[in-house]
């Protein structure tokens, strides 16, 4: 079945069905229905690699990220693909392990999967400044851990986000709250108060905020060390805190997967969820509105997130040749059952961030 078929058959010029096909050109929207029901009808399906050897792109997209052991990566991978598809491009995955291997394990990958460009998510620092950036496809580079200014870059409001949650139980009246997911490696606090990278630190240097903040000390038996924040670790971290003989006012957890698990720990041991402790996660799963309690979590825009890398990138492979730029998401506080009623604000603190030095 080809182009031509599909035209004959729904009564249009074959550059009406490549418009419909890429996503171009503007039509009834009538017309674009009865191509798309043409297409469906004859079962027609795109030649990409006819299409790639004649206009030297594939439209597809392409992401690498990090496997799918917890939630945020396939919630991640859907916003991607609806993005995408809604740009007329397909997207391709390519996933490298939760076990500290990173991103170059599939730099090799990534050029056999013939996608146009690439959205890199990154769970760690970069070597060599990043020099791993410099390729011949463009790229876009997502998560917490710098760009160099190599490529386009966007990210979360990771400090901003964990100050104003930790500030609103502080002012609440909470005073012992611990944090699940602090590095194994301990750090002091100028390392944390100086750090503009890395989802733990930039995280940590926002709870250290908050305190500092209201004139209060950070006690640092609070923050349970977990480099690996899966649900498991979470649980682990529950078993790690009672063992020590800390029994805080509040946790929060560094992502969503660490909450659901300390939910799931607490309640084993017996500790009720808020009237006991309060639980805060952070990446609104969507896993996070069905646990039980539901879980008060820091919603990081991640729709806005995905959109702005998406364009981005769609501008690279169009040809944009300016300066690398970088887009931080705003956040909101999302209050559900783990959390007692927080203090009504009159004020909005959550102001997007336009630059790289705003990342933190």
């Amino acid at each position: 079945m080809t182009i031509k078929d599909v035209a004959r058959h729904s009564g249009v010029s074959i550059k009406t069905v490549s418009n419909v096909i890429n996503g171009t050109g503007s039509m009834r929207d009538s017309t674009r229905k009865r191509v798309q029901a043409s297409i469906r009808e004859l079962g027609y399906m795109v030649n990409v690699s006819a299409r790639s050897l004649k206009t030297g792109a594939t439209k597809l997209l392409g992401l690498g990220i990090f496997d799918f052991s917890q939630p945020f990566a396939p919630y991640l991978a859907d916003k991607v693909i609806d993005i995408s598809r809604k740009h007329g491009y397909g997207t391709v995955i390519s996933t490298y392990g939760s076990d500290g291997s990173g991103l170059p394990v599939i730099m090799d990958e990534i050029t056999q999967l013939s996608a146009d460009g690439w959205l890199l998510f990154s769970d760690q620092p970069l070597k060599n400044e990043g020099i791993i950036l410099d390729q011949p496809y463009p790229i876009v580079l997502a998560g917490d851990y710098n760009s160099y200014d190599r490529v386009d870059w966007v990210t979360m409001p990771n400090t901003r986000a964990i100050r104003y949650v930790t500030g609103r139980l502080l002012d609440m009246g909470c005073r012992h709250i611990a944090v699940f997911g602090a590095p194994e490696k301990p750090k002091t606090r100028n390392e944390y108060m100086c750090a503009t990278e890395g989802l733990q630190e930039l995280r940590i240097r926002g709870y250290i905020e908050a305190f500092e903040e209201r004139g209060l000390s950070v006690d640092w038996q609070m923050l349970l060390p977990k480099d690996w924040m899966e649900g498991v670790s979470g649980v682990q971290a529950v078993t790690q805190m009672l063992s020590r003989g800390i029994r805080p006012d509040a946790i929060i957890c560094l992502t969503d997967a660490m909450a659901l698990g300390a939910l799931h720990g607490l309640q084993n041991e017996g500790i009720r969820i808020p009237e006991d402790v309060q639980v805060v996660g952070f990446d609104d799963v969507p896993e996070s509105s069905y646990s039980t309690p539901s879980l008060t979590t820091i919603d990081p825009c991640l729709n806005d997130y995905v959109e702005h890398a998406i364009d981005m990138l769609i501008e690279r492979i169009n040809g944009y040749k300016g300066k690398p730029r970088t887009f931080v998401t705003d956040f909101r506080l999302v209050e559900r059952d783990s959390t007692l009623a927080f203090p009504t604000e009159k004020h909005t603190v959550a102001v997007t961030a336009t630059n790289q030095a705003d990342a933190a």
